[in-house]
């Protein structure tokens, strides 16, 4: 099972994440709205998720 990090970063500069299981097929990507970035970055593992995730947490 792979792990996705879906962090959504806000034109206010606040940035929300989270850890899930990623979909099928899923691959790393990125996507712009009018509101925030929409980052997914793909993880053969949950610790390999976590620790990337940390990055976010000190930003």
């Amino acid at each position: 099972m792979k792990f996705a990090v879906e962090a959504r970063i806000f034109t206010n500069g606040m940035a929300v994440y989270k850890i899930r299981p990623a979909e099928v097929g899923e691959e790393s990507s990125t996507n712009q709205t009018m509101t925030c970035e929409i980052w997914i970055d793909v993880f053969d593992t949950e610790q390999e998720a976590r620790e990337f995730a940390k990055g976010y947490r000190r930003a």
